[in-house]
């Protein structure tokens, strides 16, 4: 929901926008530092120490994960200002990733036919953060006849006794806590993006087990790892991600054969790579009003980042988020252009909204599978549920909260636009 009240960028420090659990942990913390404890510690070593530890595995397997992740640590340290409870964020989440990699390469040790498996004519929805690429992948995922990644998958892919999915309950059930956590430690950016353990959710949560994903620029200020992530080839990253969707659907004990909906907005800086690990993706490209798509972006990425510094955000947000989503678009255009029509198809916002139905015929066809009445029901009873519980309602964003006006963001992004006939939400031009 677009927010019209505000006229100039509100750049407070974050420390406003914490709320009491937040600002606890920084207090006793910061406490505790007094007296030489309590500190993160975010060395590789430490990392690689404690994920090792905590799994009783020491063997990472392909160790093509590193650079990313050194350059991510010292842009923590150096750059991203974190307070207390931003560090432990980090440190949580950078192990948990380490430790998931270690029980994978056992899996792929004690199984080596995981790695024999085919993923076959994926779906792959390619757009704009905040363009209708989650409702198109969610609508899509409920088909029975094609499988998708889950949050609680995304978080934690590999199963940790070497074996099918015989912890899978365990898995899950630590996903909805810390989504749970999530939703009442920082409500605005699961309004923006709602999440269940159950609920399709894109491969970029496997992207980021190679510290290879957009998200640690959605969750801190790391001009250096953004820079290095702009510049550096992601293709360890891709390859790496496969791997993790062979694990996941070997462990589910899917058919090889059940066909993958995939999506994560990322695509579009990595479409050259995309197609070189997925060489036979049918490609749905989404599009829409990049006045709407900006300023929505740039509050999630708000939402998101807010309790991990007590820094002035906005400012550093828009300058990181406007640049990447004009990237975005420019890099899949250029790649888009050497790619042959028949694996391409457009989806735009607006007609998904008039006739979904019709919109969804098309794509079926295009991607070779039959639009049945099953199909066409369970679509249908995804998105009425969907609109029924309001999921994204609430959301509020402004060009303005971030000092932006449409002509900046036209003048940015008009290149799209034109490109793909994208029209303005509000009828003006």
């Amino acid at each position: 929901m677009e927010n019209k009240g505000l006229n100039k960028m509100d750049d407070a420090p974050s420390t406003r926008h914490h709320p009491l659990p937040v600002k606890l942990v920084n207090g006793a913390v910061r406490l505790m530092n007094v007296f030489g404890r309590g500190k993160a510690d975010l060395s590789e070593d430490s990392l690689l120490a404690a994920a090792r530890e905590q799994t009783g595995l020491e063997r990472f397997g392909d160790e093509g994960f590193l650079p990313g992740l050194r350059v991510l640590l010292q842009a923590l340290e150096s750059e991203a200002q974190l307070n207390p409870f931003g560090r432990l964020h980090a440190k949580a989440e950078i192990t948990a990733s380490l430790k998931n990699r270690l029980w994978a390469d056992a899996c792929f040790e004690a199984h080596p036919e995981i790695l024999q498996r085919k993923i076959s004519a994926p779906i792959v929805i390619v757009g704009p953060v905040r363009s209708g690429t989650t409702r198109l992948h969610r609508m899509l995922a409920a088909d029975s006849r094609l499988q998708c990644l889950k949050a609680w998958e995304g978080f934690n892919p590999a199963p940790r006794s070497g074996g099918r999915d015989s912890d899978g309950a365990v898995r899950r059930a630590e996903v909805e806590k810390l989504l749970g956590l999530g939703r009442r430690l920082n409500p605005g950016a699961f309004t923006a993006h709602p999440m269940e353990a159950d609920w399709a959710e894109e491969e970029l949560l496997l992207l980021n087990h190679s510290f290879s994903g957009l998200s640690p620029l959605g969750l801190y200020h790391i001009p250096s790892y953004r820079d290095w992530f702009l510049g550096s080839d992601r293709t360890p990253a891709y390859e790496y991600m496969a791997k993790l969707m062979k694990l996941v659907s070997w462990s589910r004990g899917d058919p090889e054969d059940k066909r993958w909906v995939m999506k994560t907005p990322q695509y579009m800086l990595d479409l050259d790579t995309l197609v070189k690990v997925f060489p036979d993706a049918k490609l749905v490209f989404t599009h829409r009003d990049p006045l709407k798509t900006v300023a929505s972006t740039l509050s999630l990425m708000w939402n998101f980042a807010v309790h991990n510094t007590d820094l002035p955000l906005r400012k550093p947000i828009r300058d990181t988020w406007l640049g990447l989503c004009e990237e975005m678009a420019r890099r899949s255009m250029t790649v888009r252009e050497a790619l042959p029509p028949s694996r391409q198809f457009d989806v735009h916002y607006g007609d998904m909204n008039r006739d979904w139905r019709g919109v969804m015929r098309k794509l079926y066809d295009f991607a070779a599978l039959e639009f049945t009445a099953e199909a066409e029901n369970a679509l249908g009873a995804w998105l009425a549920e969907s609109e029924r519980e309001g999921r994204h309602r609430g959301h509020r964003y402004a060009l303005e909260d971030f000092g932006l006006s449409r002509g900046e963001v036209d003048a940015r992004m008009m290149f799209y636009r034109e490109r793909y006939g994208i029209p303005y939400e509000d009828g003006k031009a």
